[in-house]
């Protein structure tokens, strides 16, 4: 973990075992202009962010606001900042065809549908049951209409979603979760192991590789994760990348915003990335953003150069 993030072993304990703050959303989709009334009215205190207008943190009053009706009734939503990140470099537009590989709970996707007004054409996938019943509970509370909802194993996309293709797809990929862990908790230790890196980093490749396969030509690719390990960050999109002339890496154009950004992985385990890795988007833990990692892909819009086009599979299936 120092090693990742440039930074002596002391320094890597003190970040991974402060406390970590909880920011709120602003959902427009339900919210009204006496919501941040409400809030301060709940004891809320907090401060907008100045990278998302509809980002503020919460310094005082986090269980006020997370017991309220606000919350209940969908016109904010608790959220750890890093996560807007995706959605941000997503830039989704109305009208779009949207493609969410992991949904759920949904935040990321509530999130595009708020940007969008509920006027893009959005795919919500998720391959538990439990997860995806969830998933629809949140996205009604919080006022979301414009979603189709899959129940598929994403390692399969192609094969279950047919000929159908995306302007836009959002790849939150399942991963180690160091972003989210504390030092000091038992719990976030128990499950980590290179063991897993190594084999969460073997399906992070074969969600990636279907979801370029389902992008139309000229759409972008996000892919992130909440997890410090290169094995699933750099590693992934350097691999990528060698495999993908079609792909582009698109600068994050948070350099000088963020204040907890780091500087990407180009080395590590005697293998060199290259340069050009630069351009993804590298988070820190700090106070009020877990570390986290985000790659902006764009895909060739000259189909004769996707090593994918012209694949058909059978007709999308729904829930």
């Amino acid at each position: 973990t120092a090693t990742a993030l440039a930074i002596d072993h002391d320094q890597a304990k003190d970040l991974l075992t402060i406390g970590r703050h909880q920011a709120l959303r602003i959902n427009t989709l339900k919210s009204d202009e006496h919501t941040l009334e409400e809030l301060t009215d709940l004891g809320w205190q907090g401060s907008q962010f100045a990278w998302y207008e509809h980002g503020y943190s919460i310094d005082k009053g986090l269980e006020a606001v997370r017991d309220s009706r606000l919350v209940q009734d969908g016109k904010v939503y608790i959220q750890n900042p890093a996560s807007w990140l995706p959605v941000i470099l997503l830039n989704p537009q109305p009208n779009e065809t949207i493609l969410d590989v992991c949904s759920a709970p949904g935040g990321k996707t509530s999130h595009i549908a708020q940007a969008t007004n509920n006027q893009a054409e959005i795919t919500a996938n998720d391959n538990s049951h439990h997860r995806l019943i969830k998933l629809k509970t949140n996205l009604g509370r919080l006022g979301v209409t414009s979603v189709d909802f899959t129940l598929f194993d994403a390692q399969y996309l192609t094969k279950k979603l047919g000929n159908i293709s995306f302007d836009k797809i959002l790849l939150d990929a399942p991963c180690s979760g160091e972003g989210m862990m504390q030092l000091d908790n038992d719990k976030d230790l128990a499950y980590w192991s290179v063991a897993q890196i190594k084999r969460l980093q073997i399906l992070q490749r074969k969600l990636m590789n279907q979801a370029w396969q389902l992008l139309k030509p000229g759409g972008t690719l996000v892919y992130s994760t909440c997890t410090i390990a290169p094995e699933e960050n750099e590693a992934n999109i350097d691999h990528f990348l060698k495999r993908h002339e079609d792909a582009q890496l698109i600068d994050h154009g948070f350099t000088n915003i963020l204040p907890n950004i780091t500087s990407p992985v180009l080395n590590w385990n005697n293998k060199q990335y290259s340069p050009i890795l630069a351009k993804t988007l590298r988070l820190k833990p700090s106070r009020q953003i877990e570390a986290f990692f985000v790659a902006k892909i764009a895909k060739s819009s000259n189909p004769a150069q996707s090593a994918y086009s012209g694949i058909g599979y059978p007709a999308i299936s729904k829930l």
